[in-house]
């Protein structure tokens, strides 16, 4: 086969063939000109768009708000949805871990550390949620070689599962280190729960076991005591005890001290009784009857009730009296009366008394030239009397017209009360009583001097 032979250009087609490179260059040149200057032209407009959005009044409100709820949805949702970068996990916090402390408590007291903790875990949520469920972490101030002074102790994070992330707030703590000291203490008692037992019964003096006990603690601590007393619990009790009490040591202002007791418990012996008197039940008219009536008789439906209380008290008690408001009697009545316990009284057997009261026409009468006596003397004082006429009084009584017709002069009393009276010249008041509450009885005289003596 022949071979091809070169084709020979002269100089014109050379110079042609330049021409129409050259031409299709600058139309190249001025297309990709024209394609910048469209491209500038949109990021012109582009960017006067977002400076219009940016930097208006109207519409930068809008555009921070759409940027606010991005920036939430971010961290609220981890990230999720169009800013999910492809990282999974979770985290949570566990609150309120009791915090162990591992220390020569026999020889030092420690203070500063937190009494709980918290720990944020970070990790799957399968693996939180078993964390969390088992329950086995722990976190722990290991003292140990710890002389006194004062310390930055770590606070360490035991038994998490290795599979997640925690860290412990707080992660350290400024402890001081003291070396206790011992000292005895006097002791005192207290009763608790005293408003659950019945009101009935009454606590004894308890016996304890010891008088004193020995207090340990740092030398500061020791000086925050103000007293240590034993708790004696008696809700519910109805007999007589003996038991194992707590002993529990508190500042001035009433807080508990946290200091080692030795012992730290004591036996109490209590005595649990239940001392009780019956009395009558007196009806005690208060005022005047209306319309010159009187009292022909009352009906209860308890003529006496069993009082509660301590024997001091119930000594000094000989009836329940029941005021009734005389004055607003006009007839026949039928009353219920709440009866209020005396001071000092616990309980009453009965806490109501049904009255069924009967009027009838009054009649009075005066004796002349009563007795004036005198009562509770206690103290053996002698008196005598600044006018002679004071020793006698006139009385007028008023009742029924049969209860005034069986009366005699010896069925009056009018006394003074030396109670408590004391030493010197003095104005006392009278007393009066009849032999019953359904006759009333003034005395003429309403006071009288005397000079006490001894």
């Amino acid at each position: 086969m022949a071979k091809k032979k070169p084709v020979v250009r002269d100089s014109q087609e050379k110079t042609e063939l330049a021409k129409q490179i050259a031409s299709r260059s600058k139309r190249v040149v001025r297309t990709y000109a024209n394609i910048e200057t469209s491209i500038m032209r949109v990021i012109r407009w582009l960017s006067g768009v977002v400076d219009k959005f940016l930097f208006n009044n109207q519409y930068g409100k809008i555009v921070a708000l759409v940027l606010a709820l991005m920036l939430y949805m971010t961290i609220n949702f981890g990230g999720e949805g169009i800013f999910d970068g492809g990282v999974s996990g979770a985290g949570d916090t566990i609150n309120n871990i009791p915090l162990r402390v591992i220390a020569n408590d026999e020889v030092y007291e420690v203070s500063g550390l937190p009494q709980t903790v918290s720990a944020l875990i970070v990790g799957d949520l399968a693996d939180i949620q078993m964390t969390k469920n088992q329950g086995e972490y722990q976190v722990v101030a290991d003292l140990t070689g710890l002389t006194e002074g004062t310390h930055q102790v770590n606070l360490l994070p035991q038994n998490f599962s290795p599979r997640v992330n925690v860290a412990i707030n707080p992660a350290t703590a400024i402890v001081k280190v003291e070396r206790k000291i011992s000292s005895r203490f006097v002791l005192d008692y207290d009763f608790v729960n005293v408003n659950k037992m019945d009101l009935e019964y009454v606590l004894g003096e308890p016996q304890l076991e010891l008088n004193e006990v020995i207090i340990r603690a740092a030398e500061d601590t020791i000086k925050e005591i103000a007293f240590v007393k034993a708790f004696i619990d008696v809700e519910g009790v109805t007999e007589s005890f003996n038991k194992e009490v707590p002993i529990v040591a508190y500042d001035q202002q009433g807080q508990r001290v946290n200091v080692d007791v030795i012992p730290a418990t004591i036996k109490a012996d209590v005595e649990v009784t239940s001392p009780n008197k019956t009395v009558p039940v007196v009806v005690d008219p208060v005022g005047e009857i209306p319309d010159g009536k009187a009292i022909d008789a009352i009906v209860m439906d308890h003529q006496s009730v069993t009082l509660y209380g301590p024997d001091a008290i119930l000594s000094q008690i000989e009836q329940l009296r029941v005021p009734i408001n005389a004055t607003t009697l006009t007839g026949d009545t039928n009353m219920v009366y709440t009866i209020s316990l005396p001071s000092g009284v616990r309980k009453s057997s009965v806490t109501r008394v049904n009255l069924e009261i009967t009027l009838t026409e009054g009649s009075s009468v005066t004796f002349t030239d009563v007795p004036i006596n005198y009562r509770h003397n206690n103290a053996d004082y002698r008196f005598t009397l600044l006018n002679p006429d004071d020793a006698y009084t006139d009385v007028e009584v008023f009742g029924s017209v049969d209860r005034i017709g069986a009366l005699n002069v010896d069925d009056i009393q009018i006394y003074i009360d030396m109670f408590d009276i004391g030493l010197g010249e003095q104005v006392v008041p009278l007393y009066s009583e009849g032999p019953t509450s359904l006759i009333q009885v003034k005395p003429k005289k309403k006071e009288i001097e005397i000079n006490v003596i001894r």
